[in-house]
């Protein structure tokens, strides 16, 4: 209810309010709508990537230079020979189940322990025999330009794992001789500091 002289004004979020109390909400809201609008995307598309659920324990592996999985006592399959080694390697975290930013369909494969694309029907060629298999979690991976990690790490299309193009060497590939890089220059998240 308002007062004959006008003093208060019917809110639908809080009941009556006082004019100044009122105009005072609306000027707050303002404001906090021209800060957001100045600050920028990368900065929101971090804090909002942020809260989607990630896995640690990704390594390169210092013979195949492909990504992969750490965490078990089983080392996979890889193709220099005998289980991946991860000496020196950074400790890369991966984002799943993420609606973005990045490209999703990223999976570990349960045959040689490698992340693989699996969007495509040819599963590429596995270490552990035939083509990939996926297990696990969906993984999103970023490749914008400004996304803090490291860079360099890139699609094999001859295999189809996530590989290292950082240095001179290309790895070996399961399909033979070194991976062959193609689309985007994908940036993984390593909050360790570590060289590779």
């Amino acid at each position: 209810m308002s007062k004959p002289g006008g003093d208060l004004i019917q809110s639908c979020f809080h009941g009556d309010v006082g004019r100044r109390d009122f105009f005072n909400r609306i000027m707050k809201i303002g404001i906090t709508g021209a800060i957001v609008s100045f600050i920028p995307s990368a900065i929101i598309t971090k804090a909002l990537a942020a809260s989607a659920p990630d896995q640690n324990e990704w390594r390169r592996c210092n013979k195949c230079d492909s990504l992969f999985y750490d965490g078990y006592s089983n080392k996979g399959r890889c193709p220099g020979g005998g289980g991946h080694v991860a000496e020196g390697s950074s400790d890369y975290f991966l984002t799943y189940n993420s609606p973005g930013p990045g490209q999703p369909d990223w999976r570990f494969c349960n045959k040689c322990e490698a992340l693989f694309y699996d969007a495509y029907p040819n599963k590429g060629v596995c270490n552990g025999g035939g083509g990939h298999v996926a297990a696990g979690f969906n993984f999103t991976l970023r490749y914008d330009a400004y996304a803090p990690g490291k860079r360099d790490w890139r699609f094999c299309n001859k295999c189809r794992t996530l590989f290292y193009t950082g240095s001179s060497n290309k790895g070996v590939c399961a399909a033979g001789q070194g991976h062959v890089a193609a689309g985007n220059n994908y940036t993984l998240d390593d909050r360790t500091g570590g060289t590779i």
